[in-house]
């Protein structure tokens, strides 16, 4: 089986999972846990392990799901993969229709899959007035910065900025395609960013567009680039990674 196929065998697998939750078929979700797996709920409860979720009541039955979508994100790193599913929910216990999405970072234990870290979301409710009319300001096109470099004044578009770290009283940007230097503190230009920028200490804002996986070494890029993280705050990073994955991947 080559690499594609078994990423889309894996995402197959946790959409069967991810699905069975909801009509209350747990086993192959069941599966893909272990004790080190951590869920958080589209109701931010967090549970920690597969025992902690196992005991946790079943739905009521009748929820739905439709217009069903998992697709796995490329990963250069061979143990780990990412499945990002999105799905509309009705039935029991939801308050209308809501679009719900899930992002799954899983990891390679013994020749078998593990989630690692599965978050879902509610984006908007479906059935009510008004829902779904709003956008984030400024939605369209995207809003370039405007730096100040050694050079003199440039212009950056966000989705270009891969990560971004603190340099004194400037900041190295560091885009897809080059690095500059600006004149301003890398707080400062946290504030400019959007949502989609998670500052994970001090020294570095990352984009998680560009995020390939969190761990005890760091946050690994596309690029092969890494930073690194404090390691008491690894699980913390991970989750608000996660979160800003589920509000600004489409």
């Amino acid at each position: 089986m080559s690499d594609i196929e078994e990423m889309m065998d894996l995402a197959r697998r946790v959409e069967t999972g991810v699905l069975g939750v909801f009509s209350n078929e747990r086993a192959v979700f069941l599966d893909l846990l272990d004790e080190k797996s951590v869920l958080v709920s589209a109701g931010s409860k967090v549970f920690n392990g597969r025992a902690e979720y196992e005991n946790w009541p079943l739905n009521p039955p009748g929820v739905i799901a439709r217009n069903v979508t998992f697709t796995p994100l490329y990963t250069n790193e061979p143990d780990e993969a990412i499945v990002v599913g999105t799905y509309l929910l009705s039935g029991p216990c939801i308050d209308g229709t809501v679009n719900q999405r899930v992002t799954v970072n899983l990891r390679k234990v013994d020749d078998d899959w593990k989630i690692s870290l599965a978050h879902f979301s509610n984006e908007w409710p479906r059935d009510k007035p008004g829902a779904g009319a709003k956008r984030p300001a400024g939605d369209g096109a995207p809003r370039r910065l405007q730096l100040r470099s050694e050079d003199g004044i440039i212009f950056v578009d966000p989705e270009e900025i891969v990560y971004a770290e603190s340099s004194g009283k400037r900041s190295i940007v560091h885009l897809k395609d080059r690095n500059v230097t600006v004149s301003v503190l890398l707080r400062e230009l946290c504030e400019m960013l959007p949502d989609q920028f998670v500052r994970t200490n001090r020294f570095y804002v990352a984009n998680v567009r560009f995020v390939q996986g969190v761990g005890r070494d760091g946050i690994l890029f596309a690029s092969g680039e890494r930073i690194p993280i404090p390691e008491r705050r690894v699980k913390e990073i991970q989750l608000e990674i996660a979160s800003a994955v589920t509000r600004n991947f489409s």
